[in-house]
């Protein structure tokens, strides 16, 4: 099968220290495409275990390909894969600890060839009850499929009505990136931010949010999404990922609001964001500094320095954070 051949490329970034999951993945991919021509690109990113010892039987130089590079995390990864896809007209991605357990590739492929820019489906993290089409605690935060247009019912394919970049403001987690399809000729330019260690997905859906005309999703759950070495996930309040967490959403807001095409509405609502992860970035600093913890001055310096505004709001945050606390809202100091 030549590049030509395949109708959707499958990006796969791989950095696990885990043995398995790598073929569980892919191995899920070949057992749901339905005699799909597909092509999957498997990016080793200096995994610990190499994407050979995992797959190197199913490695072929057509349906599946093995591009090794340094690690430099999951954004610049998919960016290598993204650059390897050669003419095939549709792309999605798919995580190494994750699995697809329904008809995502037909599915995405039969939308986008009849002319929608993205197709979209849900799917189930382990341990949260509700999927991701419904995680928003507000209605207007979550896709209910009776409120946009029926395309085809035997596929449960639907058109998205309304604005789908102001829903992506809102919650871009609304959709994974392993649910996700699009056409490529329309974005062959858009890349993954890689100089973000946190919030990468975030950005590159508003990139294409920003230019997307027709959006096709269907409500049916496609995928199966593990823990992996979601940083995210275990970065919270008093770990040592947490300043670097808060400290990249900082730098996301800025880059939101330089880049992204908003209405003042959308701004304002990233403003708030920017707020609430400056506060947070302060937190983590003032409680490593009273409990005597490591603190990573030159993380500090350069969230300041890139963030002029956030250093002269130091005073007033302090003053804010302290009456949270007072009042039972936070106790992160």
């Amino acid at each position: 099968m030549s590049n030509t051949d395949a109708k959707i490329a499958v990006i796969v970034p791989y950095f696990q220290r885990e043995a398995g999951l790598l073929r569980q993945c892919v191995q899920s991919v070949l057992d749901t495409r339905d005699g799909l021509s597909v092509r999957v690109l498997v990016v080793d990113d200096g995994s610990p275990h190499s994407a050979e010892e995992e797959i190197g039987d199913l490695q072929d130089g057509e349906t599946v390909t093995i591009i090794h590079q340094d690690n430099a995390g999951p954004a610049a990864a998919r960016n290598t894969g993204l650059d390897r896809v050669g003419d095939t007209p549709f792309v999605t991605f798919l995580d190494s600890d994750d699995q697809w357990t329904g008809p995502f590739l037909q599915d995405a492929v039969r939308a986008l060839e009849q002319g929608y820019d993205l197709f979209v489906g849900d799917s189930q993290r382990g341990g949260v009850p509700s999927t991701r089409f419904h995680w928003g605690s507000s209605p207007a935060d979550n896709i209910r499929h009776d409120q946009h247009r029926l395309v085809d019912a035997e596929q449960q394919l639907y058109e998205f009505v309304g604005d789908f970049l102001d829903l992506l403001v809102r919650r871009s987690n609304i959709i994974s990136a392993n649910t996700m399809a699009y056409r490529l000729e329309r974005f062959a330019d858009i890349r993954f931010p890689a100089d973000l260690v946190h919030g990468e997905d975030r950005l590159f859906k508003l990139r294409l949010g920003a230019r997307l005309q027709r959006v096709a999703f269907s409500p049916r759950v496609y995928a199966d999404e593990g823990e992996g070495v979601n940083i995210f996930d275990k970065s919270g309040w008093d770990t040592e990922g947490y300043l670097g967490l808060t400290a990249n959403y900082v730098a996301l807001a800025h880059m939101i609001l330089a880049e992204i095409p908003l209405n003042a509405r959308q701004k304002a609502f990233v403003r708030r964001q920017l707020g609430k992860s400056r506060r947070g970035f302060l937190a983590g600093v003032l409680h490593q500094l009273r409990h005597r913890k490591p603190l990573d001055w030159s993380v500090v310096a350069k969230t300041f320095r890139n963030d002029p505004a956030g250093a002269m709001l130091v005073g007033p945050n302090i003053l804010r954070l302290m009456a949270d606390r007072l009042t039972n809202r936070g106790d992160r100091l």
